[in-house]
């Protein structure tokens, strides 16, 4: 039971972050520029949830080089920022969580982003949150059929890319 009322709270918590306000006003938005993103995943002991294996190597390299493309698609601006993250969660939604309850994968952590050149600091530490690009699985068979469909490594992609395209929108907005 604590297991179904952890998930339930953090269903809820994915939720809310979709709602997340910006982290930046559109004003200071405009100005940045991202030349750099690092990403830390020492604090996580894999992708959990889903039978996959992926070495904390590639999850640093593949959130690194998912999350500079979109920050950089958002970059329109002259001051050159740096971004820091520290992953401290990577959930992938199993087909037997989807059976009983629903939801969708995440990727949470604290990002900071300081000015390139002087270090100042832009965006404290601030927790950031992510889901799969395919969005909710409905929770009953249909759940559990429509998340089985998907192959780990695709739920794992879209994750990824999720919470990429996530977090720019929580920097610069969602028309970027």
């Amino acid at each position: 039971m604590l297991k179904r009322r952890t998930f339930l709270a953090l269903s809820a918590a994915v939720a809310l972050a979709a709602c997340a306000e910006p982290l930046v006003d559109a004003q200071v938005a405009g100005q940045l520029n991202v030349v750099s993103v690092s990403v830390d995943v020492s604090g996580i002991q894999g992708v959990k949830g889903r039978m996959i294996e992926i070495a904390p190597e590639r999850v640093e390299r593949d959130i690194r080089a998912t999350l500079a493309s979109q920050l950089r698609q958002g970059s329109v601006g002259s001051r050159d920022v740096k971004a820091d993250l520290v992953v401290q969660r990577f959930r992938l939604v199993s087909p037997g969580e989807s059976l009983m309850v629903g939801g969708t994968s995440i990727i949470s952590g604290l990002m900071t982003v300081t000015d390139a050149k002087t270090g100042e600091v832009i965006v404290p530490p601030t927790t950031v949150v992510g889901t799969a690009k395919n969005g909710w699985q409905p929770g009953g068979l249909l759940g559990a059929m429509t998340k089985a469909s998907i192959t780990p490594e695709d739920d794992y992609k879209q994750t990824v890319a999720g919470f990429a395209a996530d977090v720019r929108k929580r920097l610069f907005g969602a028309k970027k």
